[in-house]
């Protein structure tokens, strides 16, 4: 994991919290927590020169920290830092070298990342005579998101046993040419995957300082995840590179650290 990287993002977003303090700055700045579910796929399957497995659907879950600045007009900048727990099942019935009948082989690959989204995010449809308490508007965001892999699991099974003989030794699958450490799958894959984010939800004021919202977040990788040493071409000759893609519905509980009062922040 870079935490440089991480250090810097976290010492910039603490920096605008700060300056949201300021007294020549406007009010709005805020903590909070939050969580979601939804449905996580890889665009470019990366098998090591075996053909690409059939995907199942499986649920993807993240939770953590928020915090940002709200200006005037509904402007703002917003924070992240969240446990994304990202799930990969794939499955088909092959005839694999070694097997004397046709088997279901299967492969399952779990990442664990550290997600930092920073985004601006516009408030919709501000009024003059908004109140805060029972208030709720629609917003939209966008920005970067920036993930370190913290942790990866990847299995592949016949029958449903483990077994990656057919994957990652030289005399089943030519292509490769030396299997990966045991217990040490981050090998394969970068350190660090840069995305582009967006997303589109609902708030409503509990109270002077309680936020309510939900939203549709997206997330999209920019980076291959692979890492440079496992491009391994397919028996095609072709490799082909592999992102994230990522669809969750999130809910967030915000605490604004000052008394908002919409028209000052707005």
């Amino acid at each position: 994991m870079n935490f440089r990287i991480l250090f810097t993002i976290s010492f910039i977003f603490l920096a605008c919290l700060m300056a949201a303090q300021s007294p020549t700055t406007q009010r709005g700045s805020y903590l909070g927590i939050t969580g979601g579910l939804g449905t996580v796929w890889i665009v470019g399957q990366h098998n090591y020169g075996v053909p690409n497995f059939s995907g199942v659907a499986r649920t993807a879950y993240l939770g953590g920290v928020v915090g940002g600045v709200t200006l005037k007009r509904g402007h703002g900048i917003h924070g992240e830092v969240a446990f994304s727990l990202q799930k990969y099942e794939y499955r088909d019935v092959r005839n694999i070298a070694g097997q004397e009948r046709e088997v279901v082989a299967g492969k399952q690959l779990d990442f664990v990342y550290l997600r930092i989204p920073l985004t601006y995010r516009r408030v919709i449809g501000i009024k003059d005579g908004d109140t805060d308490i029972g208030d709720s508007k629609f917003f939209w965001g966008a920005g970067l998101d920036i993930g370190a892999l913290y942790d990866v699991q990847l299995e592949y099974s016949i029958n449903g046993k483990p077994n990656d003989n057919f994957v990652f030794i030289t005399s089943y699958n030519p292509n490769i040419e030396f299997p990966p450490p045991k217990d040490r799958y981050l090998v394969l894959f970068n350190a660090m995957d840069i995305a582009l984010t967006g997303s589109f939800g609902w708030e409503h004021f509990l109270t002077e300082h309680v936020v309510f919202q939900a939203e549709l977040k997206g997330t999209a990788s920019m980076m291959d995840i692979n890492d440079a040493e496992w491009r391994i071409k397919n028996e095609a000759d072709k490799y082909t590179s592999s992102r994230h893609m990522m669809l969750h519905l999130k809910c967030s509980l915000i605490y604004y650290v000052n008394r908002v009062k919409r028209l000052d922040v707005y």
